[in-house]
Order: C-alpha cells, then structure tokens, then sequence
C-alpha cells in the first residue's frame, strides 16, 4: 500500500506540472525596491479539490488505474465537496493573501491588502486548468481599475493556487504567484511552487472524523503556506 500511495504521489505531481508556466520570472529593480507599493490581490481556487482514489486499480495495470478512477470519480467528488464545505468561512486564499502582506510589510514594503477576493472569470471558472488559464498568459486577465482607481501601487500582486490534491493522508497543493504592472498590465514577475503537507488518518466518512481532517488540514495548510511565502518573495526578488 505504501507503495501505491507512493506513485499515486508521484503521478499527482506530473499532473500538476503538465502544460504549467514553471519559468520563474524576478521582478525588476524600477519596482522592488523598499520604496515600491504593492497591491497583494487573493485570486479564487477554481472548482473542488481532486481526491485521489485509494490505488487498488494499480495492482491491475494500467486498465485497473483507469477503471478505478471512473467507478469511484462521483463519490470522490462528493467527499472533496463534502470537505471543502467543512471549511467554513475559512478560505486558503485569504491565507495566502494575509501572510504575503504579513511578508512584505516586514520586508518594508508599503502593501495594499485586498479583503474580497478576486473571482475568476466566467468564461474560465469552470474549464479544466483553469488556474492556469490565469496564471500562464503574460499579461493579467483581471480588471484592477477598482484598485487603481482608489490607490496607486507599484505592481499588484495576484496570489493564488491550483485546486488541492489529497492523496491518503497528504495534500499536495500549487502556489501561484503572478506580478503585473497595473499601467501596462504586463506580468514583471511570477513564481509557481509546489507544496506539500501531511494530515492525520481519518474517516472521512464519519462526520466526527471529517471535522477533525478539517480542522488538521487549516492548522497544517496555514503552516506549509506561512514556510513557503518568505522563499517564494526571495525567489522573485522581493
């Protein structure tokens, strides 16, 4: 079994570096400096998160993997459902969004902290990828006459992730950090990392136990984004 969630890892992460803008692009030095204002804009998480299946198609082949993965798709898709509906008002985007302003301030930076988060849109919500759809052109696709129209900020920083994978008792997750000029809406800078995070053995099931998963998986998610944002800031030259 082990080994199975093993290479159920594995695929996971070549899934979710499959067709990525994985170029890490370091903002220049005209925006970086102390003196820069930033925007920091929390961008939606497009659809449910991907539970993974338990794996026992593996022992079958190739044939086994896919029969699996669509006999069980409708009850892993209401279980995820049924987690992301555990969560709240908790949002992870707001998470990102709060310890990256948290960051940046102690680095210095005058930072403009969004409360609402960014929806993505319509015409993209619900494709496929749709993070990425976002996060790869070299240009935003969002509107920021909102904030430009009441601030001023050097660059805006759009902040968010791909959908979490779970698999067993670890959750895979993407950071997408995306740059852009607010005159020109061009991206001056991005970083996409991929996280990690383990979780305690639960039932999930069992709502006692969902409950807890839920509350396990905050605590940890908090922890894996608060340690990855410092690098991700160094990585883009913040």
């Amino acid at each position: 079994m082990i080994l199975i969630m093993r290479t159920l890892f594995l695929l996971t992460l070549a899934t979710l570096t499959a067709c990525a803008n994985t170029s890490t692009v370091k903002i220049p030095q005209d925006y970086g400096g102390v003196e820069s204002e930033i925007a920091v804009a929390p961008v939606e998480i497009p659809g449910n998160m991907y539970l993974s299946p338990s794996g026992w198609g593996m022992l079958f082949g190739v044939a086994g993997v896919l029969v699996e993965e669509a006999a069980t798709a409708s009850k892993r898709a209401a279980l995820a459902q049924n987690i992301k509906e555990a969560w709240g008002d908790w949002r992870p985007e707001a998470v990102l969004g709060d310890k990256l302003a948290e960051e940046l301030s102690k680095r210095g930076r005058d930072v403009i902290q969004e409360d609402e988060i960014v929806s993505l849109p319509e015409n993209i919500r619900n494709k496929n990828a749709a993070a990425r759809l976002w996060y790869n052109p070299d240009n935003t696709i969002f509107d920021h006459s909102t904030i430009m129209n009441h601030y001023s900020p050097t660059a805006i920083m759009e902040a968010g992730y791909e959908e979490p994978a779970i698999i067993g008792h670890r959750v895979i997750f993407v950071i997408l950090i995306k740059v852009v000029d607010p005159r020109t809406n061009n991206v001056i800078a991005r970083r996409r990392v991929v996280a990690r995070m383990a979780t305690g053995r639960y039932k999930l099931k069992d709502p006692a136990q969902l409950q807890q998963y839920v509350a396990d998986f905050k605590t940890n998610f908090e922890k894996a984004v608060t340690k990855a944002v410092p690098k991700i800031l160094d990585d883009i030259g913040l």
